[in-house]
């Protein structure tokens, strides 16, 4: 077993955005490569008149987690559904189950994002920021957590010609950008988004250089890894070669 694999033997981890693509991958792979990992916890809300329960339901049907059914069919065991939702205030997570976690998480992998580039900027704003902010809210009150993960994007900073591992200066200042979309018109904010945009090309890659920037600004004592993956297409090996549940992008290109 490799020290990543044995360093979660008992541990207990936190995943939003466990029901898309990349979320759905990381819970196979931490399942699937610690089978000691004592639970893992993930954020889900209701969506298209499905319930948390129907949701999560659903998810584990999926081809990916094939292979570690087969290796350990009473996997789903180890995934705890919470009802959140990151564009509400606390989350909307119940006092018991914040409770839960607050006491018993050890990492939390922030992978929950909305990655359509024409969203619009209160959405992308209210999900990919403000949902960041208020995750980082209940992380500083974790009593055991030793590291908070946060998917960005290669994009993030894509205005610049050459990017370092470092954050940049934010687009905007965040705050004050919550605080226009929260009692602009919807059509006012739609007419203005192009210039508040400025370089940036779309509404995904503006909210998440913010999100990198809040991270920076409100982490307080956290041991945080700001993860910039690229476009991400279809597995290579692992669970098994060529998975992929959406054709969207490059990967409608190499399909056709």
């Amino acid at each position: 077993m490799s020290s990543v694999s044995a360093y979660y033997n008992g541990k207990t981890v936190l995943i939003t955005g466990a029901t898309g693509f990349m979320g759905k991958v990381l819970v196979e792979k931490l399942l699937r490569s610690s089978p000691e990992v004592k639970a893992v916890y993930i954020l889900v809300r209701p969506k298209a008149g499905q319930s948390m329960q129907e949701r999560v339901a659903n998810m584990l049907k999926c081809k990916v987690f094939d292979r570690v059914r087969e290796d350990c069919p009473n996997f789903h065991e180890k995934i705890k559904p919470i009802n959140a939702e990151l564009t509400q205030p606390k989350l909307a997570i119940s006092a018991e189950d914040e409770e839960e976690l607050l006491t018993h998480v050890n990492v939390v992998f922030h992978c929950a994002a909305t990655v359509r580039f024409d969203e619009p900027l209160k959405h992308a704003l209210q999900l990919n920021a403000l949902g960041t902010q208020r995750l980082l809210e209940l992380a500083r009150q974790m009593q055991n957590l030793e590291a908070f993960i946060h998917i960005s994007t290669a994009y993030a900073n894509c205005v610049r010609k050459c990017i370092d591992e470092v954050i940049y200066p934010p687009p905007a200042e965040p705050k004050k950008l919550f605080d226009l979309v929260e009692w602009l018109d919807e059509s006012i904010i739609q007419d203005i988004t192009p210039k508040l945009l400025g370089a940036w090309p779309n509404t995904y890659t503006y909210t998440k250089a913010l999100s990198e920037y809040l991270i920076q600004q409100e982490k307080g004592n956290l041991n945080i890894a700001i993860i910039r993956p690229s476009i991400v297409g279809a597995s290579w090996h692992e669970p098994f070669p060529g998975w992929i549940d959406s054709f969207n992008g490059t990967s409608g290109i190499f399909i056709a």
